[in-house]
């Protein structure tokens, strides 16, 4: 990405117009410095512009746009939908962010992960269970999403950087104001191990508003959602909520029924979420096929093809030769490729001549 459009890029961000105004601007202007060139008269004809955005998008194109450091040397990068690194659950799903801000590294292998979430105050108790279930869950292979917050979300960035395995924090707040102040060092580290993604302006502030529609993106990305000690009215309540709305699993830890910080967790497996009691019963679940072997943060070094064929493998069991259309690829070769990569501990065959991903 060259400088001027880094530039046109953070203008149009920093406005915080809502995804499906940003994606009807870039329908009818193509790109970030497209837009900010467009005539005011220009701007009125998209679907959805008011006169207070015209003005906004007119201060945006004659301000100066400020590049912040990490930005400038690379220590974070700015995701567009259109890059093929952009995380592929929430590619799926109606009003993701346009763009996100990562410190840090996205791999392939975060396509597999679980989210976990509960209070800013557990108790002992729920604290233990919340590094219990991401330490088994990252040892099973998947990538643990949380929102960076104080209380079960620190527990299980924590839990998982212990045991080597990737976890994502998605917080509430500009990657310049990390939030909370008091989780610094936790995000420095969570960056050398997977990364810190914010979907908000650099600079931009914890505003209470914030948090519920950042919970969008915790609940989208994972295939299912935790929830471990939530009191009612709980911020991780909002996020199973959203996980079922989105088609993912909703899991929930049972606790002590005087424990006012269970009762959330009581009412969404009265509602229908599934209740677990270990991390053995959210792969069954999720269906997830697990082979024990040496956990590394990288995957070994694969071809183009194998790559290729990696990407289109998911939990679910596919057919060789569904597998070698969706790579346009001859069957001889993708059953070479798919042997490899057995092989190497990351697909394996099932009956009926099909074939899944292992975490």
């Amino acid at each position: 990405m060259s400088r001027a459009e880094l530039e046109a890029w953070l203008r149009l961000i920093d406005l915080e117009f809502s995804p499906g105004k940003m994606r009807a601007l870039l329908r009818r202007f193509g790109t970030a410095e497209g837009i900010l060139s467009a005539k005011p008269s220009e701007w009125r004809e998209v679907p959805g512009i008011r006169e207070v955005d015209v003005l906004a998008l007119e201060r945006a194109a004659q301000e100066p746009a400020e590049l912040p450091a990490p930005l400038m040397d690379g220590r974070v990068q700015l995701l567009l939908e259109s890059d093929p690194r952009y995380p592929a659950p929430l590619r799926e799903l109606p009003d993701m962010p346009i763009a996100l801000f990562v410190w840090g590294e996205l791999q392939e292998r975060d396509r597999f992960a679980i989210s976990l979430v509960g209070t800013r105050s557990p108790t002992s108790y729920g604290r233990m269970v919340a590094e219990r279930l991401a330490r088994d869950l990252s040892e099973a292979g998947l990538t643990i999403i949380s929102g960076g917050a104080l209380g079960i979300d620190s527990a299980a960035h924590r839990a998982t950087l212990e045991t080597g395995g990737r976890t994502i924090a998605i917080i509430g707040s500009g990657l310049g104001r990390l939030y909370p102040s008091e989780n610094r060092r936790l995000f420095e580290r969570i960056a050398t191990q997977g990364a810190v993604l914010s979907q908000y302006p650099h600079w931009a502030g914890p505003d209470a508003w914030r948090f519920p529609v950042r919970n969008q993106l915790i609940a989208g990305w994972g295939l299912g959602t935790l929830v471990v000690e939530a009191p009612e009215g709980s911020g991780a309540l909002i996020t199973a909520r959203l996980a079922g709305e989105y088609g993912r699993e909703v899991f929930a830890v049972p606790g002590n029924i005087d424990n006012p910080k269970a009762k959330g967790c009581h009412a969404l497996i009265k509602d229908g979420a599934m209740l677990i009691d270990s991390a053995q019963d959210v792969l069954n679940a999720l269906g997830i096929q697990t082979q024990p072997r040496e956990r590394t943060v990288q995957l070994p070094v694969l071809s183009e093809v194998q790559e290729r064929l990696l990407n289109a493998l998911t939990l679910q069991p596919q057919h060789l030769d569904t597998l070698a259309r969706a790579v346009q690829m001859p069957v001889q070769q993708v059953q070479v490729e798919l042997t490899m990569l057995e092989m190497m501990g990351l697909a394996r065959r099932m009956p009926g001549g099909t074939f899944v991903r292992v975490l």
